[in-house]
C-alpha cells in the first residue's frame, strides 16, 4: 500500500564460483493495479436496439459478468437481450448487453461482476438506457413563400446534435443553397431543430423530396444516432 504506482526492485547477482567477478544488475517494475468497472450509457430513440457496456480494469485474469434489468433479474437466456461476457486481454475486460428492440422508457440495468483476484461477488454497477422521441412528419407546401420543417425531440436531457440532410444525401450547411437551420436548446426535454427552405430552393426541389434528420445524444454523445425522414410534396 505504501509503494507508488510503478515501483522499481532491482536484483543483484554476485557469483559464488568466482567471487571477485562482477555483480550483474537487474532491474523489474512492479505497478499495482485498481479495480474499477466504468458503466457505458446510452441515449438513443425509444424502441431502437442499444449495446450497453461496462468496462472492467484493474485485472490479471478474467472476471465472471452478468447482466440484470430494474427489477434485479437476471437476463441471460433472455430472447429481447444478448450478453457478451467479453474477453480478457491487457488488464482489462469489456461486456456487452445488447437491447435488440430498445426500450420505451429510461431504464437502469446492471452489470454485475465476481473477481476472484479482488475478492468481489456480484458486484453491480448501474447502467443506463435513456430514450428520446422523434416527431418528423411529411409535409406539403406551396413554393410562393419560404417553408419550414421541423425536427421535434422530446424526453431529452441535453441538447442534441441535429444533422440536416438533402434529397441526395448531402449535409445541408445553414446559411448556403437558400437553407437556414435553426437549432433550439433542450428545455424541459423538448427541443425543435428547424430547417427554413428559401423560395428559390423549393423551386429547384422535385415535386416529392425526402428529408432526414440525424440526431445525436447530447448526455451519450457515443450513442447510435437515430435516422427520421421526411416527405415534402410542392
Amino acid at each position: 500500500s505504501a509503494l507508488s504506482t510503478t515501483s522499481t526492485f532491482t536484483c543483484v547477482v554476485t557469483s559464488g564460483e568466482y567471487t571477485d567477478s562482477d555483480a550483474s544488475t537487474n532491474t523489474m517494475t512492479l505497478t499495482k493495479l485498481t479495480f474499477n468497472v466504468e458503466e457505458k450509457s446510452k441515449e438513443v430513440e425509444e424502441n431502437t436496439s442499444a449495446v450497453l457496456s461496462c468496462v472492467i480494469t484493474g485485472i490479471t485474469e478474467a472476471v465472471t459478468t452478468t447482466w440484470t434489468d430494474s427489477s434485479d433479474a437476471d437476463l441471460a437466456g433472455n430472447s429481447d437481450y444478448s450478453i457478451d461476457q467479453g474477453n480478457y486481454g491487457s488488464n482489462s475486460q469489456t461486456t456487452t448487453l445488447t437491447v435488440t428492440n430498445g426500450v420505451s422508457s429510461d431504464t437502469t440495468f446492471s452489470c454485475k461482476v465476481t473477481s476472484i483476484e479482488w475478492i468481489k461477488i456480484d458486484e453491480a454497477t448501474a447502467v443506463s438506457l435513456n430514450i428520446y422521441g422523434v416527431t418528423f412528419e411529411d409535409k406539403s407546401v406551396s413554393t410562393v413563400n419560404d417553408q419550414t420543417i421541423t425536427c421535434a425531440m422530446t424526453g431529452l436531457s441535453l441538447t442534441a446534435t441535429v444533422e440536416w440532410k438533402n434529397p441526395d444525401g448531402s449535409t445541408i450547411t445553414s446559411g448556403s443553397d437558400d437553407y437556414t437551420i435553426t437549432d433550439e436548446a433542450a428545455s424541459g426535454g423538448a427541443q425543435n431543430s428547424i430547417l427554413t427552405i428559401g423560395t428559390s430552393r423549393l423551386s429547384a426541389l422535385s415535386t416529392t423530396s425526402t428529408f432526414t434528420c440525424v440526431v445525436t445524444s447530447g448526455e451519450y454523445t457515443d450513442s447510435d444516432a437515430s435516422t427520421n425522414t421526411m416527405t415534402l410534396t410542392k
